[in-house]
Formats: structure tokens, C-alpha cells, sequence
């Protein structure tokens, strides 16, 4: 007599219930704190002893070292630390995120691509000594750099949850006015340091990118209002203030492009413009080739890489049924459709192109461990190019043949995140320093 065996044999956690994984990673977040306030009252209490000896070698001289010259390289010690800590963060907000019941929406990640272009702008100005190395300097450097990033994304999150809560989630245009006087403290802010390095006799205020380009993030905020009826009010705040930011930065960027200083000469635009719009090209027809398979599955009421509410991993891998074999026959194709898969790819590919320029023509050094490690092998600068583009392959495969419980769909947004900032970020800023010469 045949013995029934069910399709579904166990019931995945529920939302509010942290699993082995995310205590685990908590706990080495919680850890890391108690070293690093045990580090600093140790150098006061007990001067000389191991870990803060340990601290200020691997971890303060380098960060210090970085904002004064701007060279400073990572070591084993400090690379494999925060690798360890930004996986512990990812795993620990998804499951944060998860249990406030916060939805999770692709559009989420795309709000979040303005501040990274922030920071990459931010760091620009940094590398051509336009902030106070021992003032808003050491804010831009990294890895302090996505702390500050963080700071200002859950400020802007926070404001903009607590403005729909008091005026009505239907009045968009608080969000707007909002967004508007965040930029307007950035410049505030920001702008002092970035423009006290030319003489205002020297430059026409009114045709100046100092006036021009925040001014223009400002205009740019009111304009995109009407685009943005579709995003949270929380999306909405973060793509206009981010925006806004870009704009505010973006003026330093012009003026040491258009007014040079210390004796830099900048370059052709050339390689901005075949770093930066090659692989995106290459990404739009990608996106094109992954819709039909997209729509597909959306019509049935499946996201690719997504399993059905309700069915464990282990459930899932076991069936065969139409569902079954419809999701993993069309998730492949599909996952090119995805824009925030694009995103992690085309930051890949933008990096490698970025590193591979900077260092094999315009005389940079690499400062990751791992990354020098890979040029030492290869023999050039082309094969960390290589590797990048290997790795926005391997981006793809992942996302094509891994599958997630819907529990975990916040974390697979936050690993798209991870691999945008340790990709797009660092990309833009090659290519952007390389613009300046700097």
C-alpha cells in the first residue's frame, strides 16, 4: 500500500519570528559594538592594551590617513570586518523590516539609487579637497561615508512617514515641500565648504554652477512631482530629496571640472561617457529581452525568484507541479526584466571599466585588499575588469536560479542594495575622479 506524501510538509516562520540566521547575525552586530566601545574606553582606562592598540592600527589610521591624503589603502583585518558587519546589517534590517510589516517593493530600491550617485558625488568633492579634512571631510570618506548616507536616508524616511501621518497620505504635495527644504538645509550645509575655494570676484554668480546646479535640483524637485503619484510617500520624499542632493554635489563636481584647482587639468569626457552609457545600453536591450517572460509570470500572479506565500524552500524544491515548472522555466529570461537586477549588474560592469581605466591610464592604485590581489594575478588591471564582468553574470545566474521564501523577499531587496553600493557607488566615483584628474 503507498504511503501519501504531501507536497507541503512544513510551515515556513511566521513574519515576526526571527530565525537561527538573524539572531545569529544580531549577535555579531551587538558584539562588534561592545569591542568598539570597549576599544575606545580601553585607550582611555588602560592606554597600550591589545584591542585598542588593535582599533587605532587597522581601523582609525586608515580612515584618518584617507581623509588628509586621500590614499590610504584597506587591510585584511579592517575588509574582512566590515564584509562580516554589512552582511550581519543586511541579514538584521531585512528581518526588521520584515516584522514592522514594511512592504517589499522593488520601487523601494529604486528610490535608493539617487543617494548612492549622493555619495559617489560627495566623495568626488572629498578626493578634490573641497570639505575641511578634520570637519565635514571625514563624513565622506569611507567607511564612515554609508553611515552618513544611512543618516540622511532614514532622516528623509522618517520625516516624510511622520508629514503623511499628520496631513493625510493623499497630500502628495507636503512630500514635495519637504524633500525641498531638506535640500535646502544640504546646501545649507554643504555649500559653504564646497564654494569658499574660488574667489566669488573671479566667477559670475548668476551663470555659476555654484548657483546653477542647486538651484536646478530645487527646480528639478517641483517638476518630477506630477511622476511620482505612483511611489509611497516615503519613495517619493527619498528619490526628490536625493535628487535634490546629486544636484547640490553635482556643483562641486562642475566647478572643479570647469574651474580647476591646485593645478589639476582635467580630461576629455570621453571615458565618462564610454564607461557610464556603454553598459547601460547593453542593460536596456537586456531589459527588453526579459519582458515577455516577466509579464508572464506576473500574470499569474508570480514574482520571478519568489516563492508562493505559504510553501517553504524545502517544499518548493520538492513539487513538480504547473506552477512549479512555470517559475522556473521562465525565471531565468525574466529576471532580465527586473530594473533593480540590471542596476546590480551595470554597477558591476561600471566599476571594472572604471578600475581597469583608472589604473592601467591614469596612473591610480587600488586600495581593497582582494581587488589587488586579483591584478597581482592577472598580471593587468583588465583582469579585475574581467572579473567585475564575470560577477555581473554571476549576479544574474544568482537571482535566476536562487529562490526565496516571500519571508525573505525584503532580504533578496537588500542584497541588491549591497551589491549596488559596493559596485555603482565605487564606479561613479572612479569615473568622476578621472573627469577631474584628482
Amino acid at each position: 500500500m503507498a504511503v501519501h506524501n504531501p507536497v507541503l510538509t512544513e510551515t515556513p516562520l511566521p513574519d515576526h519570528q526571527f530565525s537561527l540566521m538573524e539572531r545569529g547575525a544580531a549577535t555579531l552586530i551587538l558584539t562588534s559594538i561592545i569591542l568598539l566601545l570597549g576599544a575606545i574606553a580601553g585607550h582611555e582606562i588602560a592606554p597600550g592594551n591589545a584591542l585598542s592598540e588593535g582599533y587605532e592600527s587597522y581601523f582609525i589610521e586608515p580612515h584618518t590617513q584617507d581623509s588628509i591624503t586621500g590614499d590610504a589603502g584597506y587591510n585584511p583585518v579592517d575588509t574582512l570586518a566590515y564584509s562580516l558587519i554589512l552582511v550581519s546589517f543586511v541579514v538584521v534590517i531585512s528581518a526588521c523590516l520584515r516584522r514592522i510589516g514594511l512592504p517589499a517593493r522593488d520601487s523601494s530600491i529604486i528610490a535608493l539609487v539617487p543617494w548612492v550617485i549622493w555619495a559617489s558625488l560627495g566623495e568626488v568633492n572629498e578626493d578634490g579637497r573641497l570639505f575641511n579634512p578634520e570637519g565635514l571631510g571625514g563624513l565622506f570618506v569611507s567607511p564612515l561615508i554609508h553611515f552618513h548616507v544611512a543618516a540622511w536616508v532614514i532622516l528623509t524616511g522618517w520625516m516624510c512617514h511622520s508629514v503623511s501621518k499628520n496631513v493625510g497620505i493623499e497630500n502628495r504635495s507636503a512630500i514635495t515641500q519637504l524633500a525641498f527644504i531638506l535640500t535646502c538645509l544640504q546646501m545649507v550645509l554643504f555649500m559653504p565648504d564646497i564654494g569658499q575655494h574660488w574667489e566669488k570676484e573671479s566667477i559670475s554668480l548668476l551663470t555659476s554652477p555654484l548657483f546653477l546646479a542647486p538651484m536646478g535640483g530645487l527646480l528639478l524637485i517641483i517638476l518630477i512631482h506630477p511622476l511620482l503619484e505612483c511611489c509611497t510617500v516615503i519613495e517619493q520624499g527619498l528619490i526628490q530629496t536625493g535628487l535634490g542632493g546629486c544636484c547640490v554635489h553635482l556643483s562641486g563636481w562642475l566647478m572643479l571640472y570647469y574651474e580647476p584647482l591646485n593645478g589639476r587639468t582635467p580630461i576629455s569626457l570621453i571615458p565618462l561617457v564610454m564607461i557610464v552609457f556603454a553598459p547601460l545600453i547593453l542593460c536596456i536591450i537586456l531589459w527588453f529581452t526579459g519582458q515577455q517572460a516577466r509579464s508572464e509570470l506576473h500574470h499569474m500572479g508570480l514574482q520571478p525568484g519568489i516563492i508562493p506565500e505559504g510553501v517553504s524552500l524545502d517544499d518548493w524544491d520538492r513539487q513538480h507541479s504547473s506552477t512549479w515548472e512555470r517559475m522556473e522555466t521562465l525565471t531565468p529570461r525574466a529576471i532580465l526584466g527586473l530594473p533593480i537586477i540590471l542596476l546590480a549588474m551595470y554597477g558591476q560592469v561600471v566599476d571594472g571599466f572604471a578600475t581597469s581605466v583608472g589604473l592601467e591610464n591614469y596612473g591610480y592604485g587600488e586600495k581593497h585588499v582582494l581587488s589587488q590581489k586579483v591584478i597581482d594575478i592577472a598580471g593587468t588591471a583588465w583582469g579585475f575588469g574581467a572579473l567585475k564582468v564575470g560577477l555581473a553574470v554571476m549576479i544574474w545566474w544568482l537571482f535566476a536560479t536562487a529562490r526565496f521564501e516571500h519571508r525573505h523577499r525584503h532580504l533578496r531587496l537588500l542584497v541588491i542594495l549591497c551589491l549596488l553600493v559596493v559596485g555603482l557607488a565605487p564606479g561613479l566615483r572612479d569615473v568622476l575622479r578621472m573627469t577631474l584628474g584628482v
